[in-house]
Protein backbone atom coordinates (compact mmCIF):
# COMPACT_ATOMS: atom_id res chain seq x y z
CA UNK A 1 0.00 0.00 0.00
CA UNK A 2 1.16 3.54 -0.40
CA UNK A 3 1.46 6.34 2.70
CA UNK A 4 1.04 9.46 1.78
CA UNK A 5 3.26 12.02 3.33
CA UNK A 6 3.12 15.43 2.96
CA UNK A 7 6.48 17.56 2.10
CA UNK A 8 7.82 20.74 2.46
CA UNK A 9 10.21 20.99 -0.40
CA UNK A 10 9.54 21.08 -4.08
CA UNK A 11 12.08 19.44 -6.33
CA UNK A 12 13.03 20.72 -9.32
CA UNK A 13 11.67 19.61 -12.73
CA UNK A 14 13.67 16.85 -14.61
CA UNK A 15 15.08 19.69 -17.27
CA UNK A 16 17.43 20.48 -14.54
CA UNK A 17 19.22 17.48 -14.68
CA UNK A 18 19.18 17.41 -18.48
CA UNK A 19 22.89 16.98 -19.65
CA UNK A 20 24.81 19.87 -21.40
CA UNK A 21 26.14 18.81 -24.75
CA UNK A 22 27.33 22.60 -25.57
CA UNK A 23 31.56 20.97 -25.43
CA UNK A 24 30.77 17.49 -24.76
CA UNK A 25 31.84 18.21 -21.23
CA UNK A 26 28.41 16.44 -19.86
CA UNK A 27 29.14 13.82 -16.83
CA UNK A 28 25.23 12.83 -16.95
CA UNK A 29 23.18 10.49 -19.11
CA UNK A 30 19.84 10.10 -19.12
CA UNK A 31 18.57 6.82 -20.46
CA UNK A 32 15.01 5.55 -21.57
CA UNK A 33 14.59 1.98 -19.60
CA UNK A 34 11.40 1.52 -20.73
CA UNK A 35 8.99 2.58 -23.43
CA UNK A 36 5.75 2.44 -25.27
CA UNK A 37 3.97 1.07 -21.72
CA UNK A 38 1.00 1.20 -20.19
CA UNK A 39 1.46 -0.28 -17.21
CA UNK A 40 4.62 -1.83 -15.24
CA UNK A 41 5.90 -3.60 -12.23
CA UNK A 42 8.38 -1.80 -9.94
CA UNK A 43 10.05 -3.80 -7.09
CA UNK A 44 11.41 -2.35 -4.45
CA UNK A 45 14.49 -3.53 -2.34
CA UNK A 46 14.27 -0.44 0.53
CA UNK A 47 12.18 1.51 1.52
CA UNK A 48 11.55 4.37 -1.39
CA UNK A 49 9.36 7.44 -1.91
CA UNK A 50 7.55 8.21 -4.99
CA UNK A 51 7.69 12.14 -4.93
CA UNK A 52 5.37 14.16 -7.51
CA UNK A 53 7.92 17.19 -8.90
CA UNK A 54 5.23 19.55 -9.06
CA UNK A 55 3.68 19.11 -6.05
CA UNK A 56 6.33 17.82 -3.86
CA UNK A 57 4.26 15.35 -2.42
CA UNK A 58 5.92 12.26 -1.13
CA UNK A 59 4.36 8.68 -0.93
CA UNK A 60 6.22 6.25 0.85
CA UNK A 61 6.81 2.52 -1.26
CA UNK A 62 7.61 0.33 1.23
CA UNK A 63 11.10 -2.23 1.43
CA UNK A 64 10.81 -5.55 -0.46
CA UNK A 65 7.27 -4.78 -2.57
CA UNK A 66 5.85 -5.23 -6.02
CA UNK A 67 3.99 -2.13 -7.08
CA UNK A 68 1.94 -1.88 -10.19
CA UNK A 69 2.45 1.63 -12.26
CA UNK A 70 0.08 2.00 -14.36
CA UNK A 71 -1.04 5.03 -17.05
CA UNK A 72 -4.10 7.27 -16.26
CA UNK A 73 -4.13 10.53 -18.63
CA UNK A 74 -1.85 12.75 -20.38
CA UNK A 75 -1.04 14.04 -16.59
CA UNK A 76 -1.67 11.62 -14.03
CA UNK A 77 -0.42 7.92 -13.17
CA UNK A 78 -1.27 5.40 -10.94
CA UNK A 79 1.14 3.87 -8.45
CA UNK A 80 -0.59 0.72 -6.46
CA UNK A 81 -4.08 2.41 -6.91
CA UNK A 82 -2.94 5.93 -5.81
CA UNK A 83 -2.82 8.45 -8.57
CA UNK A 84 -0.28 10.41 -9.03
CA UNK A 85 0.70 13.57 -11.02
CA UNK A 86 3.24 12.81 -13.42
CA UNK A 87 6.34 13.10 -13.47
CA UNK A 88 7.37 11.18 -10.52
CA UNK A 89 10.78 10.79 -9.22
CA UNK A 90 11.83 7.83 -7.14
CA UNK A 91 13.87 8.73 -3.63
CA UNK A 92 15.33 6.51 -1.20
CA UNK A 93 13.20 7.22 2.35
CA UNK A 94 16.34 7.63 4.22
CA UNK A 95 16.47 11.23 2.12
CA UNK A 96 18.41 9.74 -0.59
CA UNK A 97 17.85 10.59 -4.03
CA UNK A 98 19.92 13.46 -6.25
CA UNK A 99 18.80 16.79 -6.90
CA UNK A 100 18.62 20.39 -5.81
CA UNK A 101 15.91 21.32 -3.15
CA UNK A 102 14.39 24.10 -1.55
CA UNK A 103 11.93 24.41 0.99
CA UNK A 104 8.32 26.82 0.58
CA UNK A 105 10.22 30.44 1.18
CA UNK A 106 12.70 29.65 -1.67
CA UNK A 107 15.89 29.20 0.58
CA UNK A 108 18.00 26.29 -1.17
CA UNK A 109 18.63 23.07 0.99
CA UNK A 110 21.32 20.50 0.78
CA UNK A 111 21.04 18.13 -1.91
CA UNK A 112 19.79 14.78 -1.27
CA UNK A 113 22.07 11.67 -1.55
CA UNK A 114 21.61 9.24 -4.07
CA UNK A 115 20.82 5.64 -3.81
CA UNK A 116 22.60 3.39 -1.68
CA UNK A 117 22.79 -0.41 -2.51
CA UNK A 118 20.20 -1.09 -0.13
CA UNK A 119 17.60 1.76 -1.73
CA UNK A 120 17.47 0.23 -5.34
CA UNK A 121 14.74 -0.79 -7.17
CA UNK A 122 13.97 -3.58 -9.99
CA UNK A 123 12.46 -3.43 -13.09
CA UNK A 124 12.09 -5.85 -15.53
CA UNK A 125 14.45 -8.38 -13.50
CA UNK A 126 17.23 -5.18 -13.59
CA UNK A 127 19.08 -3.26 -10.69
CA UNK A 128 18.99 0.71 -11.20
CA UNK A 129 21.25 2.78 -8.88
CA UNK A 130 20.48 5.97 -10.80
CA UNK A 131 17.93 8.39 -10.31
CA UNK A 132 14.37 7.33 -11.55
CA UNK A 133 12.10 9.65 -13.02
CA UNK A 134 8.44 7.86 -14.03
CA UNK A 135 6.77 10.03 -16.42
CA UNK A 136 3.18 10.03 -18.82
CA UNK A 137 4.23 10.59 -22.80
CA UNK A 138 1.96 11.72 -25.68
CA UNK A 139 1.29 8.28 -26.91
CA UNK A 140 -0.88 7.51 -24.10
CA UNK A 141 2.27 5.87 -22.74
CA UNK A 142 4.38 5.77 -19.63
CA UNK A 143 8.01 6.43 -20.01
CA UNK A 144 10.94 5.38 -17.47
CA UNK A 145 14.05 7.73 -17.60
CA UNK A 146 16.97 7.26 -15.37
CA UNK A 147 19.70 10.02 -14.76
CA UNK A 148 23.13 8.74 -13.56
CA UNK A 149 26.63 9.19 -14.12
CA UNK A 150 28.13 8.72 -17.44
CA UNK A 151 30.80 6.27 -16.06
CA UNK A 152 28.27 4.10 -14.16
CA UNK A 153 25.97 4.02 -17.44
CA UNK A 154 29.11 2.48 -19.40
CA UNK A 155 29.36 0.40 -16.41
CA UNK A 156 26.15 -0.96 -17.66
CA UNK A 157 26.51 -0.97 -21.08
CA UNK A 158 29.91 -2.75 -21.69
CA UNK A 159 29.02 -6.45 -20.58
CA UNK A 160 26.43 -5.93 -22.78
CA UNK A 161 28.25 -4.73 -26.36
CA UNK A 162 31.53 -6.94 -25.01
CA UNK A 163 31.92 -9.78 -23.82
CA UNK A 164 33.57 -8.95 -20.39
CA UNK A 165 35.85 -12.26 -20.68
CA UNK A 166 37.78 -10.18 -23.51
CA UNK A 167 41.30 -8.85 -23.61
CA UNK A 168 41.27 -5.67 -21.31
CA UNK A 169 42.68 -3.20 -24.00
CA UNK A 170 39.74 -4.58 -26.39
CA UNK A 171 36.96 -3.27 -23.79
CA UNK A 172 39.24 -0.51 -22.96
CA UNK A 173 38.65 0.71 -26.62
CA UNK A 174 34.73 -0.17 -26.41
CA UNK A 175 34.59 2.06 -23.46
CA UNK A 176 36.16 5.36 -25.47
CA UNK A 177 34.02 4.19 -27.79
CA UNK A 178 30.33 3.45 -26.38
CA UNK A 179 31.08 6.93 -23.48
CA UNK A 180 31.76 8.98 -27.33
CA UNK A 181 28.38 7.55 -28.73
CA UNK A 182 26.47 8.44 -25.70
CA UNK A 183 27.68 12.30 -25.33
CA UNK A 184 27.12 11.94 -28.93
CA UNK A 185 23.71 11.36 -28.46
CA UNK A 186 22.85 13.66 -25.59
CA UNK A 187 19.77 16.25 -26.67
CA UNK A 188 19.14 18.68 -23.56
CA UNK A 189 15.46 19.45 -25.81
CA UNK A 190 14.34 15.60 -25.43
CA UNK A 191 13.61 14.05 -22.53
CA UNK A 192 16.02 11.32 -23.00
CA UNK A 193 19.28 10.75 -24.74
CA UNK A 194 19.39 7.59 -25.48
CA UNK A 195 17.47 4.37 -25.01
CA UNK A 196 18.47 0.77 -24.07
CA UNK A 197 18.27 -1.59 -26.86
CA UNK A 198 20.15 -2.28 -30.06
CA UNK A 199 18.46 0.98 -32.09
CA UNK A 200 21.68 2.73 -29.94
CA UNK A 201 23.35 0.85 -27.55
CA UNK A 202 22.38 -2.22 -24.75
CA UNK A 203 22.64 -1.16 -21.41
CA UNK A 204 21.46 -3.44 -18.47
CA UNK A 205 21.51 -1.12 -15.74
CA UNK A 206 23.78 -2.55 -12.72
CA UNK A 207 23.41 -5.83 -13.60
CA UNK A 208 26.45 -7.99 -15.02
CA UNK A 209 29.16 -5.54 -14.18
CA UNK A 210 32.61 -6.87 -12.49
CA UNK A 211 35.90 -5.56 -11.76
CA UNK A 212 37.53 -6.00 -15.08
CA UNK A 213 34.60 -3.31 -16.93
CA UNK A 214 34.54 -1.44 -13.96
CA UNK A 215 38.69 -1.21 -14.97
CA UNK A 216 37.94 -0.57 -17.95
CA UNK A 217 35.79 2.06 -17.39
CA UNK A 218 37.56 3.70 -14.48
CA UNK A 219 40.94 3.33 -16.89
CA UNK A 220 39.48 5.31 -19.50
CA UNK A 221 37.57 7.84 -17.54
CA UNK A 222 36.51 10.46 -19.60
CA UNK A 223 38.26 9.57 -22.57
CA UNK A 224 36.51 10.23 -25.86
CA UNK A 225 37.00 10.69 -29.73
CA UNK A 226 37.10 13.82 -31.63
CA UNK A 227 37.38 14.47 -35.25
CA UNK A 228 38.07 18.57 -36.11
CA UNK A 229 37.01 19.51 -32.08
CA UNK A 230 33.43 17.60 -32.50
CA UNK A 231 32.64 14.38 -30.98
CA UNK A 232 32.79 11.74 -33.41
CA UNK A 233 29.57 9.16 -34.06
CA UNK A 234 31.34 6.35 -32.76
CA UNK A 235 29.77 3.35 -34.36
CA UNK A 236 30.55 -0.14 -34.04
CA UNK A 237 29.59 -3.30 -35.11
CA UNK A 238 30.40 -7.38 -34.29
CA UNK A 239 32.63 -8.33 -37.25
CA UNK A 240 33.48 -6.22 -40.53
CA UNK A 241 34.46 -9.52 -42.70
CA UNK A 242 38.06 -7.89 -43.40
CA UNK A 243 36.58 -4.46 -44.40
CA UNK A 244 34.89 -1.64 -42.93
CA UNK A 245 32.11 1.23 -44.96
CA UNK A 246 31.31 4.44 -44.19
CA UNK A 247 27.53 5.98 -42.73
CA UNK A 248 27.07 7.35 -45.83
CA UNK A 249 26.91 3.67 -47.97
CA UNK A 250 24.92 2.23 -44.97
CA UNK A 251 21.88 4.82 -44.12
CA UNK A 252 23.03 7.69 -46.46
CA UNK A 253 24.44 9.96 -44.16
CA UNK A 254 26.98 12.41 -44.46
CA UNK A 255 30.87 10.65 -43.89
CA UNK A 256 33.65 11.64 -41.93
CA UNK A 257 37.69 10.59 -42.66
CA UNK A 258 37.59 8.63 -39.14
CA UNK A 259 34.26 6.98 -40.35
CA UNK A 260 35.31 6.73 -44.18
CA UNK A 261 35.77 3.09 -43.69
CA UNK A 262 38.98 0.71 -44.78
CA UNK A 263 40.90 -2.66 -44.88
CA UNK A 264 40.83 -4.66 -41.59
CA UNK A 265 43.48 -7.77 -41.65
CA UNK A 266 42.78 -8.72 -38.00
CA UNK A 267 39.07 -9.97 -37.61
CA UNK A 268 39.67 -12.82 -39.88
CA UNK A 269 40.48 -15.83 -37.02
CA UNK A 270 36.64 -14.83 -35.78
CA UNK A 271 33.83 -17.37 -36.11
CA UNK A 272 31.49 -14.40 -37.15
CA UNK A 273 34.27 -13.95 -40.14
CA UNK A 274 32.27 -16.04 -42.88
CA UNK A 275 28.46 -17.19 -42.80
CA UNK A 276 25.85 -19.29 -45.25
CA UNK A 277 22.46 -19.20 -45.19
CA UNK A 278 20.12 -20.95 -47.28
CA UNK A 279 16.72 -19.44 -47.84
CA UNK A 280 13.65 -21.18 -49.49
CA UNK A 281 12.31 -19.81 -52.68
CA UNK A 282 9.00 -19.62 -50.87
CA UNK A 283 11.01 -17.19 -48.37
CA UNK A 284 12.04 -14.74 -50.96
CA UNK A 285 8.94 -14.92 -52.88
CA UNK A 286 6.77 -13.48 -50.03
CA UNK A 287 9.70 -11.33 -49.34
CA UNK A 288 9.23 -9.39 -52.46
CA UNK A 289 5.41 -9.66 -52.32
CA UNK A 290 5.51 -7.76 -49.62
CA UNK A 291 7.74 -4.93 -50.76
CA UNK A 292 5.34 -4.51 -53.67
CA UNK A 293 6.04 -7.08 -56.29
CA UNK A 294 3.23 -9.46 -57.96
CA UNK A 295 5.09 -11.95 -59.09
CA UNK A 296 4.23 -15.51 -58.48
CA UNK A 297 8.28 -17.21 -59.69
CA UNK A 298 11.59 -16.22 -58.92
CA UNK A 299 13.86 -16.84 -61.68
CA UNK A 300 17.24 -15.74 -60.29
CA UNK A 301 18.35 -13.52 -57.72
CA UNK A 302 21.54 -11.62 -58.07
CA UNK A 303 23.72 -8.82 -56.16
CA UNK A 304 23.26 -5.66 -57.17
CA UNK A 305 25.13 -2.22 -56.62
CA UNK A 306 28.04 -2.82 -54.79
CA UNK A 307 30.20 0.47 -52.59
CA UNK A 308 33.58 0.49 -52.26
CA UNK A 309 33.69 -2.36 -49.82
CA UNK A 310 32.52 -4.99 -51.45
CA UNK A 311 28.94 -4.56 -49.75
CA UNK A 312 25.73 -5.04 -51.84
CA UNK A 313 23.17 -2.16 -51.55
CA UNK A 314 20.68 -3.96 -53.05
CA UNK A 315 19.43 -6.90 -54.77
CA UNK A 316 18.19 -7.82 -58.11
CA UNK A 317 14.88 -10.15 -58.57
CA UNK A 318 14.11 -11.52 -61.86
CA UNK A 319 10.85 -13.24 -61.58
CA UNK A 320 7.75 -13.72 -64.23
CA UNK A 321 6.43 -10.42 -63.47
CA UNK A 322 9.53 -8.74 -64.71
CA UNK A 323 12.31 -7.63 -62.39
CA UNK A 324 12.83 -6.41 -59.26
CA UNK A 325 15.51 -4.56 -57.24
CA UNK A 326 15.52 -4.61 -53.21
CA UNK A 327 17.54 -3.20 -50.59
CA UNK A 328 19.96 -5.75 -49.26
CA UNK A 329 19.20 -4.39 -45.34
CA UNK A 330 15.09 -4.97 -46.30
CA UNK A 331 16.33 -8.58 -46.82
CA UNK A 332 18.24 -8.58 -43.49
CA UNK A 333 15.30 -7.31 -41.50
CA UNK A 334 12.70 -9.46 -43.13
CA UNK A 335 14.82 -12.60 -42.38
CA UNK A 336 16.78 -11.78 -39.58
CA UNK A 337 19.81 -10.23 -39.12
CA UNK A 338 21.28 -13.69 -37.63
CA UNK A 339 20.77 -15.36 -40.63
CA UNK A 340 22.07 -12.88 -43.54
CA UNK A 341 24.60 -10.96 -40.36
CA UNK A 342 25.40 -8.41 -43.31
CA UNK A 343 25.59 -6.52 -46.66
CA UNK A 344 28.92 -7.97 -47.39
CA UNK A 345 27.53 -10.88 -49.80
CA UNK A 346 29.95 -12.70 -51.64
CA UNK A 347 27.98 -15.30 -53.68
CA UNK A 348 24.01 -15.76 -53.85
CA UNK A 349 23.61 -19.17 -55.78
CA UNK A 350 20.50 -21.13 -56.34
CA UNK A 351 20.58 -24.37 -54.04
CA UNK A 352 18.14 -27.34 -54.03
CA UNK A 353 14.64 -25.35 -54.75
CA UNK A 354 16.02 -22.56 -53.14
CA UNK A 355 19.01 -19.72 -52.78
CA UNK A 356 22.23 -20.42 -50.94
CA UNK A 357 23.77 -16.36 -49.41
CA UNK A 358 27.32 -16.79 -48.58
CA UNK A 359 28.99 -13.65 -47.13
CA UNK A 360 31.63 -11.99 -44.42
CA UNK A 361 31.40 -10.49 -41.07
CA UNK A 362 28.33 -9.53 -38.78
CA UNK A 363 26.37 -6.26 -38.53
CA UNK A 364 26.57 -2.75 -40.69
CA UNK A 365 30.33 -2.55 -40.86
CA UNK A 366 30.61 1.15 -39.97
CA UNK A 367 33.91 2.19 -37.42
CA UNK A 368 35.38 -0.37 -34.86
CA UNK A 369 35.09 -4.04 -35.26
CA UNK A 370 34.65 -5.29 -32.28
CA UNK A 371 36.05 -8.94 -33.12
CA UNK A 372 39.53 -7.03 -34.67
CA UNK A 373 39.77 -5.06 -31.85
CA UNK A 374 39.89 -8.53 -29.50
CA UNK A 375 42.34 -9.57 -32.26
CA UNK A 376 44.28 -6.74 -31.83
CA UNK A 377 44.63 -7.05 -28.04
CA UNK A 378 45.45 -10.71 -28.40
CA UNK A 379 48.69 -9.43 -30.73
CA UNK A 380 49.47 -7.00 -27.74
CA UNK A 381 47.87 -3.84 -28.96
CA UNK A 382 46.39 -1.47 -27.13
CA UNK A 383 43.52 0.56 -27.20
CA UNK A 384 44.66 3.65 -28.35
CA UNK A 385 46.33 1.89 -31.40
CA UNK A 386 43.28 -0.29 -31.55
CA UNK A 387 41.12 3.24 -31.87
CA UNK A 388 43.45 4.27 -34.40
CA UNK A 389 42.76 1.39 -36.29
CA UNK A 390 38.90 1.89 -36.55
CA UNK A 391 38.52 5.64 -36.33
CA UNK A 392 41.59 6.71 -38.35
CA UNK A 393 42.05 10.77 -37.66
CA UNK A 394 40.37 10.96 -34.79
CA UNK A 395 42.06 12.58 -31.62
CA UNK A 396 41.39 10.83 -28.22
CA UNK A 397 40.20 13.80 -25.91
CA UNK A 398 39.16 13.98 -22.00
CA UNK A 399 36.20 15.74 -21.60
CA UNK A 400 36.93 16.08 -17.84
CA UNK A 401 40.10 18.16 -18.02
Amino acid sequence: MLRLFFCALIVLSPSGFAADTGDGNSSVIRVAISRNTTQFRLKTSGDVYALELKTGQKYMLLSRSTYEIKYISPTRLAVAGATLQSPVKLLAANGGGSGSVQNRTGQYKSSLAPFSGSERVTLNGRFYKGDIYIQTASDEKLEVIEHLSLEDYLCGVLPKEMSPDWPLEALKAQAVASRTYALKNVNPKKDYDITDGVETQVYNGASGMNARIIDAVNSTRGEVLKYKGRLLTAFFHACCGGVTTSPGSVWGEDSVKPLSGGKDPFCSPSRHYKWDFYATTRDLLAFIQKQGASALKIKSVSLYKRDRSGRAGSLRFVTDKGAYTVKTSDLRRALGSYDIKSTLITRVARSNGGYEFTGLGWGHGVGMCQEGAKYMAYKGRDYKKILRQYYPGAAIKDIYD
